[in-house]
């Protein structure tokens, strides 16, 4: 029995994939809270908690590639007792998108303090309570006045979270709740992220304690606090523990500087919480010793899950004293003088500079060898290479025409598009030319308001898809991002083997299935290269069927190249070199099975969109080879990607008998139009 499936919007027309849900790859979701400026006169402001929190928002965006719809961000005014309570619950807790085992990151800079506890609050005596001071500390609302977020309740909170959506979370405090061990004058106590509460009493710290939190569970008061014990419900990284105080400056609080710092300069995929706060503990002054409690500060900082592997890397070892063999060829566009950079490793996310250049010397169908560009340096002997220089022979050629509303923008585009050969051919990336005329143009753009209108002169695109489209742009630099996305999409399009060594051996088929049965309800839809598919609106799904005549076992790599908004998505990679090539010689394989690696394809159309289409290349090869490497645009985190490495390099070094071919279907999807009367 096939387990239920879902339908994921990809781009804005083309492909959806039908999957499982719970393949669904984890992400990052975050509550981000900095306060500077208080409700309440009493209580000093500060100066740079906002900036810490927009820093961390950054981080997570720019570095760990967070949507920016997965994290709420509460700055001064907004960081209210009652919104900080709800946010937590909607953004969080009652979030559908998140899935147990989800990263979750709250942040919290700003203000820490102490309330007078209640009676029976400690098991023995009296003490004081730790509490987090929202914009509206210390003053009187609507439902009493407002006595912070008790580390009582912010336990209670967190243990509510782990309940529905695990125990993946992590806790960052820039903050402190005393000032015991602070000098008195005036000019440090404004830069301690600490202030004292004159008027919340007991009964002000009772009527607002969490509604799960327990009113009078005794406990002892030396492990009290944010930082007094360690919990399963989430893991605790604080600039300062109980006793101690947290500072800050105009750069930041000392702890969250130190934290961007340490990103900056380490590989943070390779460390648990335990050695993180160590480092970050390196960074900062002698008077503030950070804090990391919790039950699993084994982990990697938030369970590894931002850090995962990028395709753009591939596999790499030595071959000889000065030349390294690199797991790309032919197949995925390689040629003489490719450039690549050399990597320690291939995690997003994680501190990754480049050791070296190498220049392709030798190409094969799914391999290459590479020379390092300076012969002082070392050969690496292993680690991982991405593509800085294409060096493709026939440039992507872009003319831009006039524009009267987009003049300086127009002037800077055509600054960074070369119309020299010799310049164009020299720069990083995709051989990029600007050229005079749209009669010798791959593509024409034209600048407008917020959008770049695209007009496609190659044959096979503008006779199968829309020749003109409008895509949102309005700055030179995602100006120069699409037309980069465009060359690569031309590139991988058009791309097939001159030799032709499997022309009519391999073809590809596609049916429409029963969304119940999943059974056939369509002759092959693909006839000549081209199928007309309708959107009814009714989710229907389809299979592709893969037919293998020729004599030699291959390995089948499907993507879908979205002709309206040029993303390509790997919709079917075998997932490791290690088991049996999935396209038997003289057989025949289906993608849309329904099993957990073999989605249905579901074709849509956006809405108030009635038509759109796209590609669906097929690449094969005799021996496996990662090509979630041409990958580009927001790729759906339903396809399977390839676990496994390439062939060892002894039987991949004689390319005898190896090849590789492409066979390229377009798919024209017209939206159904219901009969009137």
């Amino acid at each position: 029995m096939r387990e239920t499936a879902s339908i994921l919007p990809w781009h804005t027309t083309g492909l959806c994939l039908v999957t499982n849900t719970s393949n669904m790859g984890s992400r990052v979701f975050a509550l981000v809270i900095g306060i500077d400026q208080y409700k309440s006169g009493i209580i000093w402001n500060l100066e740079s908690c906002a900036d810490d929190a927009q820093n961390i928002k950054r981080w997570l965006t720019h570095d760990l590639h967070v949507p920016r719809d997965q994290i709420c961000l509460l700055l001064d005014a907004a960081a209210t007792k009652r919104n900080i309570e709800d946010k937590f619950m909607s953004h969080l807790v009652n979030n559908p998108a998140i899935e147990p085992g989800d990263a979750i990151l709250i942040y919290f800079a700003g203000h820490g303090s102490t309330v007078q506890a209640p009676p029976g609050w400690y098991e023995h005596g009296h003490g004081d309570v730790e509490v987090l001071c929202p914009f509206d500390h210390d003053t009187r609302s609507s439902e009493g006045r407002i006595a912070g977020i008790s580390d009582r309740s912010l336990h209670a909170m967190l243990r509510d979270l782990r309940e529905v959506k695990g125990d993946n979370v992590t806790l960052i405090l820039d903050t402190c709740c005393s000032m015991t061990r602070a000098r008195e004058d005036a000019f440090v106590k404004r830069h301690i992220r600490h202030t004292i509460t004159t008027k919340a009493t007991p009964d002000d710290l009772l009527s607002g304690l969490w509604r799960s939190a327990v009113v009078h569970k005794k406990k002892s008061a030396a492990g009290h606090g944010f930082t007094g014990a360690s919990y399963d419900s989430h893991v605790v990284l604080a600039a300062a523990g109980t006793g101690w105080t947290a500072t800050e400056g105009k750069a930041g609080g000392n702890f969250t500087t130190a934290l961007m710092t340490l990103k900056d300069t380490a590989t943070l995929h390779k460390l648990s919480y335990a050695d993180l706060i160590g480092r970050v503990s390196a960074l900062m002054d002698d008077h503030q010793h950070a804090v990391c409690l919790g039950r699993h500060t084994d982990r990697i900082l938030f369970g590894g899950i931002p850090f995962l592997p990028d395709a753009r890397y591939v596999p790499i070892d030595s071959y000889d004293q000065d030349k390294l063999h690199v797991s790309a060829g032919a197949i995925h566009g390689v040629m003489e003088g490719t450039e690549f950079s050399v990597h320690q490793h291939n995690r997003r996310g994680s501190l990754n500079p480049a050791l070296g250049t190498y220049s392709v010397v030798e190409v094969h169908p799914t391999w290459c060898l590479a020379r390092c560009k300076s012969p002082a340096r070392p050969v690496a002997h292993e680690g991982w290479a991405r593509i800085t220089r294409w060096n493709n022979h026939t440039p992507f050629r872009v003319h831009i025409k006039k524009s009267f509303l987009s003049i300086l923008r127009r002037c800077r585009l055509r600054r960074n598009l070369p119309s020299d050969q010799e310049k164009a051919a020299s720069k990083d990336g995709i051989h990029l030319l600007r050229v005079k005329s749209a009669a010798q143009a791959d593509i024409s753009v034209k600048l407008r308001h917020k959008e770049m209108v695209i007009e496609r002169h190659d044959e096979i695109i503008s006779t199968n898809c829309r020749r003109i489209i409008h895509l949102p742009s309005e700055r030179t630099s995602s100006d120069l991002k699409i037309i980069d996305a465009a060359a690569h999409f031309h590139l991988h399009l058009h791309r097939k083997n001159p030799q032709r060594p499997l022309l009519g051996l391999v073809t590809m088929e596609l049916f429409q299935l029963d969304s119940s049965s999943w059974g056939r309800t369509s002759g092959n839809l693909l006839v000549d290269g081209k199928a007309q598919v309708v959107d009814d609106g009714k989710n229907s799904i389809y299979a592709v069927m893969l037919h293998n005549y020729s004599d030699r076992d291959l390995w089948p790599y499907l993507a879908y190249m979205d002709a309206s908004g040029y993303g390509i998505t790997m919709v079917y990679h075998p997932v490791s070199a290690s088991s049996v090539p999935p396209l038997p010689k003289r057989g025949s394989m289906v993608i849309g099975s329904g099993s957990t690696d073999s989605e249905a394809l579901s074709f849509s159309l956006a809405e108030g969109t009635d038509l759109g289409a796209g590609f669906l290349k097929l690449f094969v090869s005799s021996e496996f080879t990662p090509m979630t490497f041409i990958e580009q645009g927001p790729s759906s985190t339903a396809v399977v990607k390839a676990t496994g490495t390439s062939s060892s390099r002894n039987s991949q070094v004689s390319s005898h008998g190896e090849l590789w071919d492409s066979v390229t279907g377009c798919i024209t999807v017209i939206r159904k139009v219901e009969k009137v009367g």
